[in-house]
């Protein structure tokens, strides 16, 4: 009995051993494992911020171009009103900010992006509303291409130089202006009201293919601003489909409670040929 006792004891103890043994070496290729991810991690991290690090370097190391006389718009109301670029790059037609002079004062709009050469920006002075101070306007285009005109303006205090509140076009679009775009089988039907009073319905033949159209008629991918008769006017294009246009919206700035606000608004229908489209190119 004692010798079957002693053997049991050993097996007993022999087992014991083999599941410590292999309990440490799990839990050791468990630690390698997790060393390895942690490495990996880390490694993964390093190179990110290295790339992002020559992504900056490379935006810093842009070359820019000094700016020439011709970069200068000048008021044609006054020749002591300017602007100009801050930088001049890609080739002399991107202007990444502006900079704004007027009757001995200056300041700068670094987040102001225009286009340059034939598309390079117009200041006027004019008095606007009619309180005896001339605004500056500053217009510029952020870019154009086929189907596409992307005008800007802005109207600043004539003393202090600071942005003059001014209603956006998707505002003025909110409050102004209801459309239904209703498409059929082979034509498609638009209606357009302004201010509750309606435009003239236009029904227009479906674009070759099968592209979606709108619900409504999108604003904003066609705008112009420019200054007519002593006036801030604009004139917008209404979009049924990507890059298929039928009529503009037209309005003027007016100043009211503190802010630049559209009036006069019209809505004309108005087919546009291929034309049209490539003249923004």
């Amino acid at each position: 009995m004692k010798t079957w006792t002693g053997i049991l004891l050993m097996i007993i103890l022999a087992v014991a051993t083999l599941s410590v043994t292999s309990t440490a070496k799990t839990t050791n290729e468990s630690q390698q494992q997790l060393t390895i991810d942690d490495s990996s991690s880390q490694a993964v991290t390093v190179e990110a911020s290295y790339i992002d690090g020559m992504k900056d370097n490379t935006n810093n190391n842009q070359e820019s171009m000094p700016i020439k006389a011709d970069d200068v718009s000048v008021a044609p109301e006054n020749e002591h009103v300017l602007v100009y670029p801050m930088n001049v790059e890609g080739s002399g037609y991107i202007y990444n900010g502006l900079v704004v002079e007027a009757n001995g004062m200056k300041r700068e709009f670094s987040d102001w992006r225009s286009e340059g050469g034939t598309y390079k920006p117009e200041v006027h002075e004019l008095d606007l509303n009619g309180d005896g101070k001339k605004e500056i306007v500053v217009l510029y285009s952020e870019g154009h291409g086929t189907g596409i005109y992307l005008g800007r303006v802005h109207i600043l205090d004539p003393n202090s130089l600071e942005e003059m509140k001014l209603q956006s076009l998707d505002d003025i679009v909110k409050k102004h202006v209801d459309s239904k775009v209703e498409p059929a089988s082979d034509k498609i039907r638009i209606e357009v009201a302004v201010d509750g009073v309606p435009a003239d319905t236009s029904t227009l033949d479906k674009a070759p293919g099968d592209a979606p159209y709108h619900d409504q008629l999108q604003f904003g991918r066609v705008t112009y601003y420019s200054v007519e008769n002593g006036k801030l006017v604009a004139s917008a294009s209404g979009a049924y489909g990507e890059g298929l246009y039928a009529g503009d919206l037209t309005f003027a700035y007016t100043y009211q409670d503190g802010e630049w606000k559209a009036a006069d608004l019209k809505y004309s229908m108005e087919v546009y040929e291929e034309e049209f489209y490539e003249s923004f190119d």
